[in-house]
């Protein structure tokens, strides 16, 4: 009576499992490999009657995983890729700039201006030294504000109003 072939766990496949997670794409083609080895492994040989019996691989399942999960995140990486390159409009994006509206209320509120009185051409750029000129009117005369950052924590802000 003939002895089964000894078996062993591929380490092709677990380490197509692992890579899978790290880089995706080497561990959806190393997962492929690993399973026509361990597919390979399962057929019999007829050679001859006074052959030893070929290693028998195990870990089709790891590898199975290892490919269903490269071909996911390979797709969500490329897909990421596309989005971050040509797909998000800019307006989408976070930013930290003040914008125009937020600068000439927080203009009014330090100068002790009437609301609606101040006007910003833009946004105020979140860069320590960066200023815009607003334009004002106090009891009917125009004056120039200049907005300077003076420093930036995260998407907190802070600027100093100067007059002229």
């Amino acid at each position: 009576m003939a002895t089964p072939p000894p078996s062993r766990a591929s380490r092709l496949a677990v380490v197509a499992l692992v890579l899978a997670v790290l880089v995706a794409p080497v561990g959806l083609v190393l997962g492929v490999v690993a399973r026509r080895r361990i597919a390979a492994s399962a057929r019999p040989t007829f050679d001859t009657v006074f052959e030893e019996p070929r290693e028998r691989l195990t870990g089709r399942g790891k590898a199975t995983a290892a490919v269903v999960l490269g071909v996911v995140l390979t797709l969500l990486q490329i897909a990421l890729v596309v989005a971050l390159t040509v797909g998000i409009p800019t307006s989408w994006l976070p930013s930290t700039d003040v914008t125009a509206a937020e600068v000439q209320t927080q203009i009014e509120q330090a100068t002790r201006l009437p609301a609606g009185s101040v006007r910003c051409p833009g946004a105020l750029p979140a860069t320590v030294g960066a200023t815009i000129i607003c334009t004002g009117t106090q009891n009917g005369q125009p004056l120039n504000l200049k907005a300077t950052v003076s420093s930036v924590q995260g998407r907190d802000v802070r600027f100093e109003v100067t007059r002229g």
